[in-house]
């Protein structure tokens, strides 16, 4: 978390995306400091959070509602 998905999601948010952290699918090096990258991340607000059954259940929502075209 704190070596390259911090990084990753703020240089992500600096060039207008809007990230997604899937916390429970992040690793980490140390609790205390990926800890401390969350929190990070949380204060400034430029990345949505959430955790991979939430993100999951949306996604097979989406997938439920997309047709199949078969030309």
């Amino acid at each position: 978390m704190e070596i390259g998905i911090e990084p990753t999601v703020r240089h992500g948010a600096d060039l207008g995306y809007i990230p997604v952290v899937v916390k429970d699918a992040c690793g980490f090096g140390h609790r205390e400091a990926a800890e401390r990258s969350i929190a990070s991340l949380e204060s400034a607000g430029d990345a949505l959070r959430t955790n991979a059954e939430t993100i999951c259940t949306h996604f097979r929502r989406i997938q439920s509602q997309q047709t199949v075209v078969i030309a």
